[in-house]
């Protein structure tokens, strides 16, 4: 079967059959070089302890922000190798959905022709289960997996929800356990993040107001359809005075911030702190500058940052939360709330076969994109 691919130059592998070069787009100031890569199926057979294993057929799947870093990895792996005259490349992305196509004797949870994504949970507290995800490698079209490491969809889900679902469930409702309760006044930073509009849908769950920080003027008819009761807009590189006086005018009216969910928190974290009353909690699950090779920069960082914001925590008793991923509860939780029509993952594109450019340029180039981008193979 075929499976999308970082792969070489044109020029190069053009005389290579199990190769399709389909186009390149721009990441950073790289280019990246896509293909539809065929190879031999793999089977229950050939797989290492293939007693405990799953095989799964890939229908769709999804790239992250994390993925970003790893794809520009991957790219200069095959560039390096392609240097030294060899031929290599690369699959990518961290999420996927998926039909179980073999299993081995030992496996029990699942059967032929579940259809299964990733299990994700994080941190592990089990022994032999191994946490977090299970795979950066999620556009191979046939892979096997333990059988821990997939969990089986209701069939109410589509495609184009799972394969953008484990990532965003995990997260979202880890992340309102640590830090919301009831009546509580919620402020979400980043509006428009995937990680944040699946927060922002979550939390109509629960007994609380939910407010938004975003840097963008458009899509707050989405923001407010999904509850929340007024939206910020403000500059994503520079806190500017006016900014400020909005939320101050406000806190003041309304009253402070019991409660702060920020997926970005180098650009925010000294921003929202003043918004916040005493006792609330702050929880972050990444940063906007993760990666150095990353050209642009989220804002410029002054001396005596650190030490600023450890006096206002001190000052107020805030809390401050960090999340990675989440546990078998929150996804547990997550579920039942999309089966309930409660909670749900914004899709902003579906793509397939003779669009792999345009996946890649949604996902990471386009400035209006709002929700997840898939890649479908059915």
């Amino acid at each position: 079967m075929e499976s999308l691919s970082i792969i070489g130059s044109k020029e190069y592998i053009e005389e290579i059959e199990e190769i399709k070069h389909c186009g390149h787009f721009n990441l950073e100031k790289s280019t990246v070089n896509i293909g539809l890569v065929t190879e031999n199926d793999l089977s229950i057979s050939n797989v290492i302890n293939d007693d405990d294993r799953v095989v799964v057929r890939k229908t769709a799947f999804s790239c992250n922000y994390r993925d970003k870093t790893l794809i520009l990895h991957y790219n200069k792996e095959v560039q390096d190798m392609e240097a030294d005259d060899e031929i290599t490349f690369s699959y990518m992305g961290s999420e996927f959905v998926g039909e179980v196509i073999e299993i081995g004797k030992n496996v029990t949870g699942l059967k032929i022709g579940d259809r299964v994504i990733p299990n994700i949970s994080y941190p592990s507290y089990t022994k032999g289960y191994v946490g977090g995800i299970p795979s950066n490698h999620a556009s191979r079209r046939i892979d096997d997996f333990k059988e821990n490491k997939l969990v089986k969809i209701p069939d109410s889900m589509p495609d184009a929800v799972a394969a953008a679902f484990p990532i965003a469930a995990f997260t979202t409702y880890s992340m309102i356990r640590k830090v919301v309760f009831p009546n509580a006044r919620v402020l979400v930073t980043s509006a428009r993040s995937n990680t944040s509009l699946a927060v922002i849908s979550a939390l109509r769950n629960f007994p609380v107001e939910v407010y938004a920080i975003t840097s963008s003027h458009e899509d707050h008819d989405i923001l407010y359809n999904y509850g929340v009761k007024k939206v910020f807009v403000v500059d994503r590189y520079e806190a500017k005075p006016e900014e400020g006086q909005a939320l101050v005018d406000f806190t003041r009216q309304n009253g402070l911030f019991n409660a702060v969910i920020d997926p970005m928190s180098d650009i925010y974290l000294e921003r929202v702190l003043k918004f916040m009353d005493y006792d609330s909690k702050y929880v972050t699950c990444g940063l906007y500058d993760q990666y150095a090779d990353f050209s642009v920069r989220s804002h410029n960082e002054r001396p005596g940052l650190m030490k600023d914001i450890i006096m206002q925590v001190l000052a107020k008793n805030i809390s401050i939360i960090g999340n990675c991923i989440g546990l078998e509860e929150d996804f547990n939780m997550a579920v039942k709330h999309y089966e309930e029509g409660k909670f749900d993952i914004l899709i902003d594109e579906v793509f397939t076969i003779g669009e792999e450019i345009s996946f890649f340029e949604k996902t990471y180039n386009s400035s209006n994109r709002m929700g997840k981008v898939v890649f479908s193979y059915v």
